[in-house]
């Protein structure tokens, strides 16, 4: 693999980058070609996380979830008091 160098782009400013690639499953390349485009994501297309289902539920069904999960937000104080 050929040596990587960017004038003024110090060693661990570099290993910084390649860490975030490796992170977000993208060669370092394709990291640096988002954050000069500006693209949100990789060129693929392929992104990991969950940004699209954000705000998809209906009132409804954000009710409905609400509602179920609220039993889970009781605080057991027999066990944590």
């Amino acid at each position: 693999m050929a040596a990587i160098s960017v004038r003024g782009l110090g060693e661990d400013q570099l290993r910084q980058l390649k860490d975030q690639a490796h992170h977000q499953g993208i060669s370092l390349n394709r990291l640096a070609l988002s954050r000069l485009t500006g693209e949100p994501r990789p060129a693929d297309g392929l992104h990991r996380d969950l940004e699209d289902l954000a705000g998809t539920w209906s009132e409804e069904e954000g009710n409905a979830f609400e509602a179920a999960i609220a039993p889970l937000e009781q605080v057991d104080l027999e066990f944590w008091g």
